[in-house]
């Protein structure tokens, strides 16, 4: 009698195959997404501890100006400090064969002789220093590999307005910078930056720092924040001598915050992203499972009658649902280990670890395949109950039919008596059948929600980048001095080749203080006229420099609690460091960072200065002839200590960030697609199997196989529209849920940003799925044979 049942069971894989692959198409996605997102998210967390531990990440950084090393010992001396180290920091340029403009670098020094230390290196080719020589450097890798360094090469550094030749005997990678951003930038770009590592003695000679440093690195004895942040405030007070520039914990150091936002992210996603394939799937089963045991009623009261069991029926129904659930946990568990390598990959693109590999959680599995199979037997348990109840007597009559009646909806006269017959039977299909229609619409609201939210970050990216570097930074270049100029060093860069405008800026960093509220932050002094760089309002409105006062961005304002014409309090980290007034003039909208604007003859007299610049902006006529000779300009010039380009910015942006996101919408589709299309397929299929009698008689009354199809259409599209309205806002929520943990970021924030065309492209992609999904049910149409439907079985 078994073998019976288990022929029974592969009959009905194969009369209902299209339609179980559908559904198991959407929990492979499911599952899928679990184990990738899950392993990613395993595999992130073990590289980054690992790294973490091997190279004594610090706890905390402390940049002054100059202090002595005597004060380690006074930091050692304070409550909670486990270890501190002193180190010398500083930005340069680097004139590297083959790149056509001095580079941008970080300059820090490390011990001469190699002994454990906070954020020590981990070396990738050569070695440490020696003691053959002192202007020995060891490059970080990513830089290395972008410019093909290799050891034993010479190369030159901008150090302290002086030309230096450097041997290099390695590189290097450092967990300080997993994620590599140079100044001013938002994605990785190592063929643009770089960060040098020099003996402590060689950097002491050359930045005039003997006996000194301007940068304090350290552990903690606790993890309790609370008491870390009572303990950072003692330390800067007994370093505000030496002029505390910033201070930077770990939870606030940029590439941590990069790295450990990616791992609370994938977390966070990997829960829900799956739960939404599975229950849409689970759902889906239901009705299907549902419309199968009703087809066997009478199969089922004959087996009961001859012999079998309830539980052997049961066992055999649930048997369909079970097979699902087995292919999809284990396809589910193969592709997601497959995927989790590819995501591997992909981050080694982002992140330097000393090794990331995709490793194999079988907890991940086991718990996938439970899901799976809980999923199965959950969408089967509603159609297995009602045949395990079922008494054989009962079961061997036909089922009766469903009582009529009226839909609420035909009390609406105005409305009823205008719908053609069509409509009429579409509507009353649609109520009639509330479970199939509930579980239509959860999915397809699911699939356009995931699209939906899809293209908002897609907008979301753009319009940041439009926003930051074409709206409120238009300057083509903009070159940082080592240190306060007069306005001659405007006069000497619009006299270089191929300048067309340039602008003068003041960059003062200080701590600014309302009330018990304070941050580290710098004041971007402007001409009034500014055209290069325009605070702006959200809304892209401009807001004009005010002659007296700053403009703060809204995260400034919301970490100080300050709001217009309220005062706040100015420290300078430079110059005399005397605390200054001034007032809160307007609030504009920025995304990177924490900062403020004002005019630059009000940024100079907060500094205790007349008028002061320290970086100049500037618009390029763009002509290569021009850009070569500027270029060979600036490599002469040892006063530029950085060189900032908006093209290089943006070219990077799309070969990272922009390039990656093509891969991301077609995933998306892709996945959306399986949902929106799976539940409106098999909706349709299951709608025409219960309905083929009915088919065949309006055939037989001389309608023709398209105005038959004609009726399920209007039913499908009216549960793909219900679906799509209600994603829509789904898929904005969606996105306001992923951007909130960015809203108190003080390196990027991301906004929130619509536009029409993200709507009517998840419109379009449901009208596609569903009329994909219907042309199944329109072949079956044209291709039923309405005659042998009819005839009647004795």
């Amino acid at each position: 009698m078994v073998t019976m049942l288990r022929k029974m069971s592969l009959r009905q894989l194969r009369q209902e195959g299209l339609l179980l692959l559908a559904i198991a198409g959407i929990m492979v996605i499911g599952t899928t997404v679990f184990v990738a997102l899950q392993s990613s998210h395993q595999n992130l967390k073990r590289a980054q501890r690992e790294y973490y531990q091997r190279t004594q990440l610090a706890d905390f950084w402390i940049r002054v100006k100059k202090a002595p090393n005597s004060t380690l010992e006074e930091i050692r001396g304070l409550p909670g400090v486990r270890d501190v180290e002193a180190r010398i920091k500083h930005f340069a340029t680097a004139d590297i064969t083959g790149a056509v403009r001095p580079l941008n670098c970080l300059v820090l020094s490390l011990p001469d002789r190699p002994r454990p230390h906070l954020n020590d290196i981990v070396i990738r080719q050569g070695g440490y220093f020696s003691e053959l020589r002192a202007n020995e450097v060891i490059v970080i890798d990513q830089f290395a590999r972008a410019h093909d360094i290799r050891t034993g090469q010479w190369i030159e550094l901008n150090l302290n307005q002086r030309k230096q030749q450097l041997l290099v005997v390695g590189t290097a990678i450092s967990s300080e910078f997993t994620y590599l951003l140079g100044p001013g930038t938002v994605v990785p770009d190592p063929g643009q930056f770089g960060v040098f590592f020099v003996k402590r003695s060689f950097a002491e000679d050359v930045f005039d720092f003997n006996g000194a440093a301007n940068e304090f690195v350290g552990r903690w004895s606790s993890s309790n924040p609370a008491l870390q942040k009572i303990w950072l405030a003692q330390i800067e007070s007994r370093l505000s001598g030496a002029g505390v520039l910033s201070t930077t914990p770990r939870d606030r150091q940029t590439s941590h915050q990069f790295l450990d936002g990616e791992i609370k992210g994938l977390g966070a996603v990997a829960t829900v992203l799956p739960t939404i394939f599975l229950v849409a799937a689970a759902l889906i089963l239901n009705v299907l499972m549902t419309r199968i045991a009703r087809k066997q009623r009478q199969v089922v009261g004959t087996l009961k009658a001859l012999g079998y069991s309830d539980s052997q029926v049961f066992w055999h129904f649930l048997t369909l649902a079970l097979v699902v659930g087995v292919f999809a946990g284990l396809a589910g568990s193969l592709l997601g280990y497959a995927a989790s390598c590819g995501m591997a990959v992909l981050y080694r693109s982002f992140f330097e670890f000393p090794e990331l590999n995709a490793g194999v959680y079988f907890y991940a599995y086991a718990i996938v395949i439970s899901l799976s199979l809980i999923c199965a037997i959950a969408g089967s348990a509603r159609g297995a109950r009602s045949l395990y109840r079922l008494a054989p007597a009962e079961a061997m009559r036909p089922e009766p039919p469903r009582s009529g009646g009226a839909i609420y909806i035909e009390r609406i006269r105005l409305i009823w008596d205008r719908l053609s017959t069509a409509w009429r039977l579409a509507i009353r299909g649609v109520i009639r059948q509330r479970f199939r229609t509930v579980a239509a619409v959860f999915s397809t609201t699911m699939g356009a929600g995931l699209l939906a939210a899809g293209f908002l970050n897609v907008n979301t990216v753009f319009f940041l980048v439009d926003f930051q570097f074409r709206q409120l930074s238009r300057s083509d270049i903009e070159l940082f001095t080592d240190g306060e100029r007069d306005l001659a060093v405007v006069d000497e860069v619009r006299r270089m080749p191929g300048i067309d405008y340039v602008e003068p800026v003041y960059y003062l960093p200080c701590t600014m203080t309302s009330g018990p509220y304070h941050y580290k932050t710098s004041i971007t002094g402007l001409q009034p006229d500014a055209r290069l760089t325009r605070p702006k309002m959200a809304d892209g409105t401009p807001i004009p420099v005010p002659q007296n006062g700053v403009i703060i961005n809204r995260r400034l304002a919301d970490i100080l609690h300050v709001k217009i014409h309220d005062v706040v309090m100015v420290q300078p980290t430079r110059g005399d460091r005397t605390t200054r007034v001034t007032r809160v003039a307007q609030i504009s909208d920025s995304f990177l960072g924490v900062n403020a604007y004002g005019d630059i003859e009000h940024t100079s007299r907060l500094a205790g200065e007349e008028l002061v610049v320290n970086s100049v902006q500037a618009l390029t006529d763009h002509l290569p002839e021009h850009d070569q000779a500027r270029n060979q300009k600036l490599k002469q010039l040892p006063a530029i200590n950085m060189i900032l380009s908006r093209h290089d910015l943006i070219a990077s942006l799309k070969r990272t960030v922009l390039r990656n996101m093509m891969v991301f919408i077609v995933m998306l589709i892709g996945f959306s697609g399986m949902v929106f299309f799976g539940s409106l397929l098999n909706t349709s299929l299951i709608n025409y199997n219960e309905r083929v009698r009915e088919v065949a008689t309006l055939r037989a009354l001389g309608y023709s196989p398209w105005h038959v199809g004609g009726l399920f259409l209007r039913e499908t599209a009216m549960l793909a529209a219900i679906g799509t309205a209600l994603g829509l806002p789904l898929g904005y929520g969606l996105m306001w849920l992923a951007t909130l943990p960015y809203r108190t970021n003080d390196v990027i924030r991301i906004p929130l940003a619509s536009a029409p065309w993200l709507w009517w492209l998840t419109i379009l992609l449901a009208a596609v799925f569903l009329l994909t999904a219907h042309a199944f049910v329109q072949v079956r149409i044209h291709r039923l044979n309405f005659r042998e439907v009819l005839n009647v079985r004795e």
